[in-house]
């Protein structure tokens, strides 16, 4: 394509992030007019605040998706290699429907596992699945690991004001830089669309995202790293460990909030589902941390991650050296520990530590 043709293109992409930029402010002032919308239930479990507020992310979320095909569909910008982009709409339509559901009837994480499942299984079918092993059964497992495990995490991250959209918005502009074609419109589209949502959901928050906020960007998120990160060596023999390393990096925080909250609910013979207020964003608010403050410190424990793994793939082809390896290997682990043992010692503090307690 011509200079004079991707100029065009490249001012179009502007004035459609302008216009979505608009489009969501005006929404969102005509959704807060609306005293009666969906409000979050708070009927098991333990919250860090109250949540009798407005849930409407996911609403706006799905708007913005279907407007990014939409305008991708118009503009000429999908290619073979797109197909799967109808099943991502699926699972898209899927997750946020799930969650919708489960924002207003609080069902089993069962019902919620369900629609996960189903997710991996339609990525799987219809080609999208990790191929960071050359075996094949390995890779498939991954994938459905994958999709649960970054559906639930995303969802359980959604424990505080701002954390879920800021960190989210974070890893979709990691991996618009790493994507390409209608790929990296709809992965713009959904970070200038939750750079809009988190001027009403940072600290005090006037809205909440919802587990139909939560849900979709979880399936999203699953599916673009699996494309763009999971993937991103082309070639494969034995297993990629490099890759697998960028993917830690990248979901650093959700990853260590799941892991350490899963673990040490479980040490409290409790449910890792049943939310309770001790998540690794509580426990720094506990030592002293404002919220914004909190939400902002592992906010750039993700740039730093993400910014690793955009490196890597974009400018080196993921190809990493001995040291490189090490130091990354060790920033992760060091994150993780002392939000791990940081969380462990608030447990502690408060006995829920080894010790059944009455739900």
């Amino acid at each position: 394509m011509s200079t004079i043709g991707n100029s065009h293109f490249f001012i179009s992409d502007v004035y459609f992030i302008v216009a979505l930029c608009i489009l969501n402010i005006i929404g969102y002032f005509l959704l807060l007019q609306s005293r009666g919308f969906l409000k979050k239930k708070n009927e098991t479990g333990e919250r860090f605040a109250s949540q009798s507020k407005p849930i409407i992310g996911g609403t706006m979320f799905m708007v913005t998706i279907i407007g990014a095909f939409v305008y991708c569909h118009f503009h000429s910008y999908y290619s073979v290699e797109d197909n799967n982009l109808i099943p991502l709409l699926v699972c898209c339509i899927l997750a946020f429907g799930m969650g919708y559901i489960d924002d207003v009837k609080n069902f089993s994480p069962l019902f919620k596992l369900t629609f996960q499942i189903l997710c991996a299984i339609i990525f799987i079918a219809t080609g999208t699945h990790i191929s960071t092993s050359d075996n094949i059964f390995l890779n498939a497992g991954l994938t459905f690991f994958w999709v649960v495990g970054i559906m639930n995490s995303i969802n359980m991250l959604d424990n505080m004001d701002g954390i879920t959209a800021s960190n989210s918005l974070i890893m979709f502009l990691g991996l618009a830089g790493i994507a390409s074609g209608c790929d990296s419109i709809i992965l713009l589209s959904i970070a200038t669309c939750l750079l809009m949502f988190l001027l009403w959901n940072w600290h005090p928050a006037k809205m909440y995202m919802g587990d139909n906020g939560s849900q979709l960007l979880g399936v999203l998120l699953a599916y673009f790293s699996i494309k763009y990160v999971w993937n991103s060596h082309e070639s494969i023999i034995g297993i990629n460990y490099e890759q697998i390393l960028f993917v830690a990096l990248m979901f650093i925080i959700p990853i260590t909030d799941t892991t350490t909250v899963a673990i040490n609910r479980f040490l409290a013979g409790r449910s890792p589902f049943v939310g309770d207020r001790y998540h690794t964003t509580h426990c720094l608010v506990y030592k002293g941390f404002s919220i914004p403050m909190a939400v902002i410190t592992l906010d750039i424990a993700t740039i730093i991650g993400t910014l690793s793994s955009w490196y890597f793939i974009t400018q080196r082809n993921g190809i990493l050296t001995i040291t490189e390896a090490i130091i990354l290997v060790l920033y992760f682990i060091i994150v993780f520990s002392v939000l791990y043992f940081l969380n462990l010692h608030i447990r502690k503090e408060n006995n829920l530590l080894y010790k059944k307690r009455d739900e």
